[in-house]
């Protein structure tokens, strides 16, 4: 009997680190982000680009999703925006007003997004300079965001947020998912092991 509740407490413990998963996966992650983190730039972008590796739900706010954008100016005055989103959730795209003047210095986006089917939300914070000599801003219309795999300006594929989270989304430290599930299958199989060595033990130690 003693063998079954160590395999059912380590069968139990597996799925407690199956659960620990499952807010990480759930919350919307940031495939690609224009301007980067540390970007330094010509002009301020006509269009801030934000790409999501699965559909924002905007449609169903009353669900409890949300979402917040800021950009503020390098001496802290806050923007009005025109935010668009993709018909199809996987994109967003920010259109500041800016003034004529006063547009050198390190400007702030600060963003949040719910997903309102899980209420998991990501949150983070770009900091981009404008200067001269910087880089010179896009002309065109960002491409449409494809989810997961999203191209970014450099023609590259990235599957995390600028490929070290330099979108600004909040990091937990959390494990990976796939290495989450191989420790929770190597506790419950260490410890049948265990219980199973422990019967053995304990049953000859009765028959003598």
């Amino acid at each position: 009997m003693k063998l079954f509740a160590i395999v059912g407490l380590a069968l139990a413990t597996a799925a407690l680190f199956l659960s620990l998963s499952s807010p990480a996966d759930a919350e919307p992650k940031v495939v690609l982000m224009y301007p980067e983190d540390g970007d330094v730039l010509v002009a301020p972008p006509p269009i801030i680009h934000m790409c999501f590796a699965s559909p924002i739900n905007v449609q169903d706010l009353d669900k409890g999703g949300d979402f917040r954008f800021s950009v503020l100016m390098p001496k802290g005055q806050g923007l009005g925006l025109r935010i668009v989103f993709q018909p199809d959730g996987f994109g967003a795209d920010i259109h500041p007003g800016y003034p004529k003047e006063d547009l050198e210095g390190e400007w702030t986006f600060q963003w949040r997004v719910t997903a309102p089917d899980t209420l998991e939300p990501a949150s983070g914070t770009v900091k981009f300079t404008v200067a001269a000599g910087g880089s010179p801003v896009p002309e065109k219309d960002p491409e449409p965001c494809v989810g997961e795999g999203t191209p970014n300006a450099s023609g590259t594929v990235s599957s995390t947020p600028n490929g070290n989270n330099s979108g600004g989304g909040d990091d937990d430290g959390g494990l990976d998912t796939t290495v989450i599930i191989i420790i929770a299958v190597a506790v419950a199989a260490g410890a049948g092991v265990v219980g199973f060595v422990l019967y053995r033990v304990r049953s000859r130690g009765a028959r003598s």
